[in-house]
């Protein structure tokens, strides 16, 4: 089977990202051809294997105000190469790949899958755009008057919605009034859970006794920036040697809020660690010596940090949304 995953950008190794690459990985493993195609994809975050067909399209990305003013411009390049190519099935994630898929020669007898990790938030979320930078805001207002109209085509001209999870599958059924599936997106059980143990030891200077508490994903104003700080103080107070260890990208606003919520709350900067980018292979190693993931991402679609946590044996406290879909409450860990 042709199968052709279709995205706006492969840059930030984000969770819709991690998992076009490993089911794009497993589909080819399996005998399928798979063809990948995007605006652009950074390979040194995202491995995929050497059979699958990468191809770049170029132009301003979506955090680029010139990618909306260029949005038809851009939609042909897609066009250019998705006729060109025989699929038997078009999977498109999220906005505008959506929309970009609906324009597609039908004329080819492909089916279109739209996997929605979640409605484009600046569309259809108002707790989002309205918790966003003034600059965000303001631009969600011009979005909203050009573009959710496309949004909503994408949707309800493809052949199939699949959402990540029953929250979603909610939010999906209400705002484009129509029915949707459900697959939850696993992970490899086949992989070393435990990695390194002595990783923390030799990164960072702390005893074997110190309890870390893990936290990773903040990339938006909703991933629970301000509520992770707080949380964390409340813990210091029972536990005054923890260790928060912070990973992966952090958006600017939230490193800005933590840093100024850490000063104000006098939380000694020996007790937190801004690591940064984590590695894919260091990843388990993390999870594993850790006490507990704190996951505070708000109204969160799926995530896949619960489930890579529980399957290291670390439990994770979340807030509801996705993550209710996978953890057990009082079991694996708490919601």
């Amino acid at each position: 089977m042709n199968i052709v995953f279709v995205s706006s950008h492969l840059t930030i190794f984000v969770g819709y990202g991690r998992f076009l690459m490993e089911y794009a990985n497993k589909f080819c493993e399996h005998g399928h051809k798979i063809t990948i195609v995007a605006q652009k994809i950074n390979l040194n975050n995202y491995k995929f294997n050497q059979n699958i067909s990468l191809i770049e399209v170029g132009g301003p990305l979506p955090s680029n105000p010139l990618h909306w003013f260029l949005l038809n411009r851009i939609k042909k390049k897609y066009l250019r190469v998705l006729n060109k190519l025989h699929s038997d099935v078009l999977v498109s994630l999220n906005f505008p790949a959506n929309y970009f898929c609906t324009n597609v020669d039908r004329n080819k007898h492909h089916k279109h899958i739209y996997y929605c990790f979640e409605p484009y938030r600046f569309f259809h979320d108002k707790k989002f755009y309205s918790k966003a930078s003034f600059l965000q805001r303001n631009a969600s207002v011009v979005f909203r008057i050009f573009f959710k109209k496309y949004d909503i085509k994408g949707v309800l001209t493809a052949d199939k919605i699949i959402c990540i999870s029953n929250f979603i599958k909610k939010r999906v059924d209400k705002t484009y009034d129509r029915n949707s599936y459900v697959h939850h997106i696993g992970v490899n059980v086949n992989s070393n859970k435990l990695g390194d143990s002595n990783i923390t030891q030799r990164l960072f200077p702390v005893g074997k006794n110190i309890p870390i508490i893990f936290a990773l994903g903040l990339s938006h104003h909703l991933k629970g920036a301000r509520e992770l700080i707080l949380i964390f103080d409340k813990i210091l107070k029972e536990v005054p040697n923890a260790l928060l260890l912070i990973g992966g990208f952090v958006a600017k606003r939230n490193e800005k809020v933590m840093k100024k919520l850490i000063k104000k709350l006098k939380i000694p900067q020996i007790n937190i660690i801004f690591y940064g980018f984590i590695k894919e292979e260091e990843l388990n190693s993390f999870y594993s010596n850790a006490a507990v993931t704190l996951y505070t991402a708000i109204d969160e679609a799926y995530g896949y940090i619960p489930i890579e946590s529980m399957r290291n044996g670390t439990p994770v406290v979340a807030f509801e949304g996705g993550p209710s879909d996978t953890i057990l409450d009082g079991q694996t860990g708490y919601i």
